[in-house]
């Protein structure tokens, strides 16, 4: 036999039992409980009002812990790379534990923060809208999504097929994206021109991608092909680093570790590599909102030798580096509290003031090569920013998706939105 059919990757997935399809069944179906459960909870809540922070953030503390165990056993069963299943990790992590760090520990900056009557308000309003949009995406996803275990019980042989496909494919892959490394340097901070930008943004999608087949391929792979794509990870975290982006590092890193979890499925696994993923961002989040902060730090100016003299400020604590602006709240969590912006949002609307941030989503689908001076939609979170917080951005506000369709089109658009996502999700999963 050639070497590919005796591969390990080759082999795992040969081996796959069948008995996945019943383990995605159940997984689904404790995800699909959790967020009914959370729903109910918080329906109550709003209709009862009640007057204890701990009774009301015990419905998104549940809520956290129960998406982390569905989200374990949906990988278990071989859904690393389900959107449904990132989706119920990331719902756990800002709809869940998002909501209690920030009702724990109020931002100062928060015009919401101001007494314990509106912060109490504003929870039992947040967690209602949250609630209300996990459950309609986890209904509406569920009968696609739940196609996949009768696709993944019938089929054997088209993941064999597919792991043969992507060994004979991974050098050109390997090839694409140190270009694209390479690319990131020589343009660095970014390219200037916007459809440049447009063009490598989408040649960049390449490297997370490498990394991935890095994990999922690692035992089948010779020492040089390890070497390089090692090499591919080192200068894209480090590119991150330089860019002080959390997004560009963490996504290297989870491309390569949802990788392993093709072929390795045991909880012990997935929880140490979630516990590791979870240290990285412990470590470089303060880095990275302290380069930031640093007086020479410029997003669109700064050489690579800047970046590298910021970094060393960082790490020796000097003096340019400002302060965070966010007493009070731990600075690795300041990334998942949501719950003051979105209950800001939802006073917007109500008061009158609706946004329109969605208004010309159409605009995401044409690419800048055919319309070279379409809007840059990203311009939505730098106001949103300065509105907000009352100065001049210096950073990106996320709404989060569920506060910003009721910022835009009131509850009707939360369930439109959340539909959308449910039909969206559901199609990725399948």
């Amino acid at each position: 036999m050639s070497t590919e059919q005796n591969s390990p990757v080759v082999s795992s997935f040969a081996s796959v039992p069948v008995a996945q399809a019943v383990e995605w069944t159940t997984a689904y179906s404790i995800a699909l409980a959790n967020a009914s459960n959370f729903f109910i909870i918080a329906l109550g809540m709003f209709l009862l009002t009640p007057s204890s922070l701990a009774v009301i953030l015990s419905a998104p503390a549940l809520f956290s812990l129960g998406a982390l165990l569905s989200f374990l056993l949906m990988v278990r069963s071989g859904g690393a790379c389900a959107a449904i299943a990132w989706f119920v990790l990331g719902s756990g992590i800002f709809f869940g534990m998002g909501v209690v760090v920030g009702g724990m520990h109020p931002n100062p900056e928060s015009a919401h923060a101001i007494s314990e009557s509106i912060l109490l308000r504003d929870l039992i309003r947040v967690n209602l809208l949250n609630a209300s949009s996990v459950f309609i995406v986890l209904s509406v996803a569920y009968p696609m999504a739940s196609m996949r275990a009768g696709k993944a019980a019938s089929q054997s042989t088209p993941p064999e097929a597919a792991a043969r496909i992507m060994l004979k494919l991974f050098p050109l892959v390997v090839a694409v994206s140190a270009i694209g490394v390479g690319l990131k340097f020589v343009l660095f901070p970014l390219a200037e021109n916007l459809v440049l930008r447009s063009v490598v943004s989408a040649l960049y999608l390449s490297i997370p991608f490498c990394l991935f087949l890095l994990g999922m391929l690692w035992r089948s792979l010779g020492w040089h092909l390890r070497l390089i794509v090692g090499s591919i990870f080192f200068f894209e975290v480090l590119n991150g680093l330089l860019n002080f982006s959390k997004f560009q590092i963490i996504s290297a890193l989870l491309a390569l570790v949802i990788g392993t979890w093709v072929t390795r499925h045991t909880l012990r696994f997935l929880a140490a590599t979630l516990v590791m993923a979870a240290a990285v961002f412990t470590v470089i989040n303060p880095v990275v909102n302290s380069g930031r902060a640093h007086i020479d730090y410029n997003p669109t100016t700064n050489s690579v030798a800047t970046r590298l003299a910021i970094l060393a400020d960082v790490g020796l604590g000097s003096s340019k580096v400002a302060g965070s602006g966010n007493a009070g709240l731990p600075t690795t969590l300041t990334r998942f509290s949501v719950p003051f912006i979105q209950g800001y949002l939802i006073d917007e609307y109500e008061n009158g003031r609706a946004g329109n941030s969605l208004d010309d989503f159409w605009v995401a689908m044409i690419p800048r090569v055919l319309w070279p001076d379409k809007p840059i939609i990203t311009r939505f979170g730098p106001e949103l920013y300065a509105q907000y917080y009352k100065h001049p951005p210096s950073s990106a506000l996320a709404p989060t998706y569920s506060a910003e369709a009721y910022w835009t089109y009131g509850p009707i658009g939360v369930v439109l939105v959340s539909i959308l996502l449910g039909l969206e999700f559901g199609w990725l999963t399948y």
